[in-house]
């Protein structure tokens, strides 16, 4: 009997805590860096063996436009979200030479990405929550290179996004949002082997950006929490 008791006490304990969801839009903006790095491998047979690193750099900014579901159970939080995002970050040398007539640039780019995250936070009080980033995005990449031994490509990369953020209730089903983020792209590579000189080189850039967003989010019929002591 006394077993009896205490497991319809547990059951009534968890149908007493407070559990919400509810469907929630966003848009975001802010500052981005992309860092790209370049590895190169020359060889010819019986001559030579060089490698060679690089590393370019971009900044500028970013405007995304999200969606997500949300729970929240007493004072832990869990939210899926999918994103799209807009981009002017890119790295870009120009390289003018008027006396022989020579000119060329070379640029990298991730002008768009798209992507789906999972974040479990926690609630500090009853309007802010702290929560962690973890997804998968998918990066349009550009890639123009002036140098001839490395080709130009366009491509979609895949890309591992994590990060750290805030959000707090600012009234009612609006909510304002910080959040850090960095993306980790998969490397592309290009092959190319020049048949008179018999050289051949391997070249692998690998994309990486973070970004720092600032925006705001519309719940839709998301009651206030209120938490059990």
């Amino acid at each position: 009997m006394l077993r009896k008791t205490k497991l319809a006490g547990i059951i009534a304990s968890l149908l007493a805590t407070p559990c919400f969801s509810g469907i929630y839009v966003g848009v975001a903006g802010g500052p981005e860096g992309a860092h790209f790095s370049q590895r190169a491998h020359v060889t010819r047979p019986f001559t030579f063996d060089v490698r060679d690193k690089q590393h370019f750099s971009g900044l500028g900014g970013f405007g995304s436009i999200f969606g997500g579901y949300f729970w929240d159970y007493n004072r832990f939080y869990l939210a899926g979200e999918i994103n799209a995002n807009v981009s002017s970050v890119e790295y870009n040398l120009v390289n003018d030479e008027f006396i022989h007539g020579t000119f060329s640039k070379s640029y990298f780019n991730i002008r768009y990405s798209e992507g789906v995250s999972f974040l479990p936070g926690y609630y500090f009080g009853s309007e802010t929550v702290i929560y962690g980033r973890i997804g998968y995005t998918n990066g349009h990449l550009k890639i123009v290179e002036s140098d001839p031994t490395i080709r130009n490509t366009t491509s979609n990369r895949s890309g591992i996004r994590y990060g750290l953020g805030v959000r707090h209730d600012i009234i009612p089903h609006l909510t304002f949002m910080m959040d850090y983020s960095q993306v980790n792209y998969s490397p592309i590579r290009s092959h190319v082997f020049e048949p008179f000189g018999t050289v051949t080189k391997n070249t692998k850039i690998t994309p990486n950006t973070a970004q720092v967003a600032f925006g705001l989010i519309y719940k839709f019929d998301a009651p206030p929490a209120v938490y059990v002591k």
